[in-house]
């Protein structure tokens, strides 16, 4: 049975596509692809090669177009995922660029919706910290926004995130619409 495997554009990457399917490989930069994507990436073809659990990642080198090589690709990578021979190592890049297409695709309407903005500051191999700007900087929710919309969405694609915390670490709300809460000498 032939594996289903749907191209997404990166804003931003024209020259990356995310191959949107389900893997069991570990997380991180692929080193060695097993198949017929193996020497895709190491020929130049593909430049660059990362593997979350929605999909696969690749980068076409800037002398090739998708037009031409896209199909080809696409074909490559669906066959090769259920092979032997994978080596990946972390990438502190591919957990900012899933945390960002988080923030800035699925839950850019809600965020935005209470007029906020949420960006990546920085990501580790395990760790992400993020920058809670507008109304999510004092929002009462801000908290649960962190851990149950965007640290269990970014874990559903990347399992080796350990810890997603806030810039200057946990806000505490001024209160409703800004005021400060009595007795809190705010």
């Amino acid at each position: 049975m032939k594996r289903a495997v749907h191209p997404q554009t990166i804003p931003g990457e024209h020259q990356a596509v995310r191959w949107v399917t389900e893997t069991n490989l570990p997380v991180g930069r692929v080193t060695h692809a097993p198949g017929t994507v193996g020497p895709m990436l190491e020929y130049g073809v593909l430049t660059k090669m990362l593997v979350e659990r929605g999909g696969v990642w690749t980068w076409l080198a800037a002398d090739h177009s998708w037009t031409e090589h896209g199909p080809r690709i696409r074909d490559a990578v669906a066959a090769s995922l259920d092979l032997e021979g994978w080596e990946i190592e972390e990438s502190p890049e591919l957990l900012g660029l899933i945390a960002r297409e988080v923030l800035e695709g699925e839950l850019a309407g809600y965020v935005s919706s209470h007029g906020g903005h949420i960006t990546v500051s920085t990501a580790t191999a395990t760790t992400l910290v993020l920058d809670f700007g507008g109304a999510c900087e004092d929002c009462p929710a801000a908290g649960s926004t962190l851990h149950d919309r965007i640290e269990k969405t970014v874990r559903e694609r990347y399992p080796s995130l350990v810890e997603v915390k806030r810039v200057g670490g946990e806000h505490h709300s001024r209160g409703w619409l800004g005021l400060p809460i009595p007795g809190r000498g705010r």
